[in-house]
C-alpha cells in the first residue's frame, strides 16, 4: 500500500496546531499587510468599503499560504480582522476604565496607569516580531508612518480617544516603545466631584474661589508636570465658563472634550504633506477671526503661546495649561515658548514677561493630582517687579505608598487685578451659583 506523504504532512500540522501558531500566523498575515498592502490599512478604522478590501486581501493570503494548518479559514480571517481592528493584547486596558495610560517598553514588558499609580501587567506579546509589528500598524492604522528615517511619532486615534507615541531603533535603544493615553470622557469629572470626590483635588474654599475667577472672567495658566492634573483640572473649568460667553478651544490631541454648550472644539492635523498640516499656532491665530470671547488652549508646547497671548492681551479670556516646576517659574517657562515663535526673539524677555504679568490673572501649580497652589500674578509698572501673590496652598504632611496626604489652606486674598475683577462680577456670580464672598 502506498503512503501520500502530502495526506500525512497535512495530518501532522492539524495535530500540532497550537494557540501559540496561531497567532505567529496572524501576527505574520498583519506583518504582510503592513508591508506590502499599507495603503489599505491607513483607513482601516473608519471606511467601510476599504474594510471589506482588506477582509478580501487577508483571505487571499490565507489561501495562497495556510490552507493546511487545521484551523477553519473563517476563524483565522477573524483572528486576523480582530487584530486590526482592534489593539491586540492592550485591548483589555482600553476597555478597562479604571486605565488612564498604557506603556509598552518592550514585548514582554508592559505598564498600566490605574487609578493614578503605574503596574506591572504580567503579560508578553508573542516575540519580539508580533509587537514590532503591532507597534508600526498602531502608527499605519491612525494615519502616521513611522520608519529608520522617522522614528518617533505621535498619532491619534480619534474613533477611540486615544493620543498614541511610538518610537523605534535607531532613536530607542534596543526595543521599541508605545504609549497610550486614554481619554474617557463618559466618565468626566466636573469640578464639583474634584473637591467632593475621591480625588480629593482641592479644598471646598478653593472650588468656591475658581467659580467666582470664571465667572469674572479671570485669566488662568495651570502648570505642573505631565500626569499632575492639569487637564482634568482644566476641562472642569471650562465647563464652568458662563453659556453666554463663546469659546474655541485648540489641542495637539483632543483631551478636553468640554461639555460647555457654546465651545468649538479643534486640534491639530499631522503626518500629512508639510504643506498640509495644521498646527497648534494655525489653530490659535485662527481663533481670533472666529468672534471668540474666550480661548482654551490644552497644552502650550511653542510658538502658539505668543499667538494666544497676543489674544489675551488684547481682551480675550485666556485658559491653558504648561509645563513647569513650580507657580513662579510658570511665567519664564511661557517667555521660552513665546520666543519660539521668530516675531517674538525681536523682543526682550523682559517686555515678554510685562506683557504676561498683565495678561495672566491666576496662576493653578498642580501636582500628584492636587492643586498645590493658587497664586495671583501682580505687576507694578513702575518698578517693573513682577509678584506672586499666593492665595491657597497645599500642605503635604506625608506620603504613604504614593498616596499624598496633607492639608489645604487660604494664604491670602487677592490685591489686585483679580479683586478687581471680582467684585465687578459679584452680581453675576450670585444670579449663577446663589451667593458671594467678599474680598
Amino acid at each position: 500500500m502506498l503512503i501520500d506523504p502530502l495526506r500525512v504532512a497535512v495530518q501532522e500540522k492539524t495535530v500540532q496546531i497550537t494557540d501559540n501558531r496561531v497567532s505567529i500566523i496572524v501576527s505574520g498575515i498583519v506583518g504582510y499587510l503592513i508591508n506590502y498592502h499599507s495603503d489599505l490599512l491607513s483607513d482601516v478604522q473608519v471606511n467601510a468599503e476599504n474594510n471589506k478590501m482588506v477582509e478580501k486581501v487577508v483571505r487571499e493570503k490565507i489561501s495562497r499560504d495556510h490552507t493546511r494548518i487545521g484551523i477553519d479559514v473563517n476563524e483565522l480571517v477573524k483572528k486576523v480582522l480582530d487584530r486590526l481592528f482592534g489593539y491586540h493584547i492592550l485591548q483589555q486596558y482600553l476597555d478597562d476604565d479604571e486605565v488612564s495610560d498604557i506603556r509598552t517598553i518592550s514585548w514582554d514588558n508592559i505598564w498600566i496607569k490605574k487609578r493614578g499609580k503605574w503596574v506591572h501587567t504580567g503579560e508578553k506579546f508573542s516575540d519580539e516580531a508580533d509587537y514590532f509589528n503591532f507597534v508600526r500598524y498602531c502608527v499605519l492604522k491612525n494615519k502616521g508612518k513611522i520608519t529608520e528615517e522617522k522614528p518617533i511619532v505621535v498619532v491619534s486615534d480619534r474613533l477611540n480617544k486615544l493620543r498614541i507615541e511610538a518610537g523605534i531603533p535607531p532613536v530607542n535603544v534596543g526595543s521599541p516603545n508605545l504609549v497610550i493615553r486614554i481619554h474617557r470622557p463618559q466618565i468626566i469629572t466636573s469640578l464639583d466631584e474634584l473637591y467632593a470626590g475621591e480625588s480629593f483635588m482641592m479644598s471646598l474654599e478653593m472650588y468656591r474661589f475658581l467659580l467666582e475667577a470664571v465667572t469674572a472672567g479671570c485669566n488662568i495658566i495651570i502648570s505642573g508636570k505631565g500626569g499632575s492634573g492639569k487637564t482634568t483640572l482644566l476641562r472642569a473649568l471650562t465647563d464652568k465658563i458662563p453659556e453666554n460667553i463663546a469659546v474655541t478651544s485648540n489641542e495637539e490631541s483632543a483631551e478636553l472634550f468640554s461639555r460647555h454648550p457654546n465651545i468649538i472644539q479643534r486640534q491639530i492635523l499631522r503626518n500629512r504633506e508639510e504643506d498640509k498640516n495644521i498646527t497648534l499656532e494655525d489653530l490659535t491665530s485662527h481663533s481670533l477671526v472666529m468672534t471668540n470671547d474666550a480661548i482654551v488652549i490644552g497644552e502650550l508646547k511653542g510658538a502658539e503661546a505668543m499667538a494666544f497671548f497676543d489674544a489675551v492681551s488684547t481682551g480675550h479670556r485666556g485658559y491653558a495649561t504648561v509645563h513647569a516646576d513650580s507657580a513662579e517659574m510658570t511665567l519664564d517657562r511661557l517667555v521660552t515658548l513665546m520666543k519660539r515663535d521668530p516675531q517674538a526673539q525681536q523682543y526682550m524677555d523682559r517686555y515678554l514677561r510685562e506683557l504676561l504679568a498683565e495678561s495672566v490673572d491666576l496662576i493653578i501649580y498642580m501636582k500628584n493630582f492636587k492643586v498645590e497652589e493658587i497664586s495671583e500674578v501682580m505687576s507694578d509698572r513702575k518698578t517693573e517687579v513682577i509678584k506672586y501673590n499666593a492665595l491657597f496652598k497645599f500642605e503635604i504632611k506625608e506620603v504613604t505608598d504614593g498616596e499624598v496626604k496633607g492639608v489645604f489652606r487660604k494664604a491670602g486674598k487677592p490685591k489686585g487685578k483679580v479683586r478687581e475683577k471680582l467684585l465687578l462680577s459679584r452680581n453675576e456670580f450670585e444670579r449663577l451659583f446663589g451667593g458671594v464672598d467678599t474680598y
